[in-house]
């Protein structure tokens, strides 16, 4: 336990790390108001995305296109949320 490299487990802890952010906006989000639905569901579907991509421990261009592509879609619907608000 002394030598923990930590450089070694990165890979592991910040995909898991981040998967565990989104979850608990996913979560927060799912708890608001329903016209919060498709943000929740994009916001999931990225989670989704990172999940599978972390599992085996090495990212490759596909899984990274398609943390990309959910990633622009939260943006596109984030964005809608705010303009259907009046902001």
């Amino acid at each position: 336990m002394d030598n923990i490299n930590w450089l070694e487990m990165l890979p592991t802890i910040i995909p898991s790390a981040v998967a565990v952010i989104f979850a608990v906006i996913a979560y927060a989000l799912k708890m608001k108001a329903d016209s919060m639905t498709g943000l929740s569901k994009e916001v999931s579907e990225l989670l989704l995305a990172i999940y599978n991509a972390s599992k085996d421990g090495a990212l490759t261009d596909k899984e990274l296109n398609k943390i990309i592509t959910e990633g622009q879609d939260v943006i596109e619907e984030a964005k809608k949320l705010l303009a259907s608000s009046g902001q």
